[in-house]
């Protein structure tokens, strides 16, 4: 997509089209370096045979890089990642507009080498199914009177959860006995630390009870690279079962 950049020369606009550059991936530090100034989107395009972790950052001031999340196209998984791994060829993309320069750096390197293009240009990069699709499903189920925690893994550099819905289900493998308080799931790194009171009524065998909560905005994870957890206390004659959905983004 073309695009408006100023000649310093004579002070006039005029269009550019879509920033470029290629080089070769074959060692640790090895990079290619990309000046976007003006680009919104830019994308890493990978190829050859190599074993190798590859990150792209921006820069805005030419010396201090940040991370820059990229998720892959044309590929099963959905959703971002905080670098490159593996050896599988592919294309890359990820937001850059407060960028002045954009790069592809290998941070570790087994074998092989990649060619490496990275394009910068106008196109904003479209998020719209961020937020609209739950892409991934987590679970957890313990046995009779035991405690449960579901644990969602760390994303990585730069990538938070974002939950859309939670389900806990409480199932009574025997009589249950009515109690004063409710019983508290907690968990961590939710905003508010967020919990649930669960009724501590008197159940007969076989009762099952659920509560569900789903997010219309999807709810961020307080820390971006740390683990979200959901913790179901011990509770005499009770199975407990946590579900969450959730995708990963910034």
């Amino acid at each position: 997509m073309a695009k408006l950049s100023r000649d310093k020369d004579a002070t006039t606009l005029h269009p550019r089209e879509s920033l470029l550059v290629t080089g070769v991936l074959g060692a640790v530090n090895a990079e290619v370096v990309l000046p976007c100034d003006g680009s919104a989107t830019v994308a890493l395009d990978l190829r050859g045979t190599f074993s190798m972790t590859v990150e792209v950052s921006g820069t805005v001031d030419g010396t201090n890089w940040e991370l820059i999340p990229v998720r892959r196209l044309n590929a099963a998984a959905i959703g971002y990642v905080s670098s490159v791994v593996g050896t599988t060829s592919g294309v890359w993309v990820g937001k850059c507009s407060q960028y002045q320069k954009v790069r592809a750096r290998v941070t570790a390197y087994t074998s092989g080498s990649a060619t490496a293009t990275l394009v910068a240009n106008t196109a904003p990069l479209d998020d719209s199914l961020q937020g609209m699709v739950t892409t991934t499903l987590a679970t957890a189920t313990g046995a009779a009177g035991a405690a449960v925690t579901l644990t969602i893994a760390s994303p990585g550099a730069g990538l938070r959860v974002y939950l859309t819905y939670i389900t806990i289900a409480r199932f009574a493998t025997a009589l249950m006995t009515a109690a004063a308080t409710p019983v508290i799931v907690t968990t961590t790194n939710l905003p508010g630390t967020l919990a649930f009171s669960i009724p501590a009524n008197a159940e007969a065998q076989g009762a099952t009870f659920v509560i569900r909560e789903d997010f219309a905005y999807p709810l961020a994870a307080s820390a971006q690279a740390a683990a979200t957890t959901i913790v179901c206390p011990v509770t005499t004659n009770a199975i407990w079962r946590v579900t969450a959905g959730y995708y990963v983004a910034p």
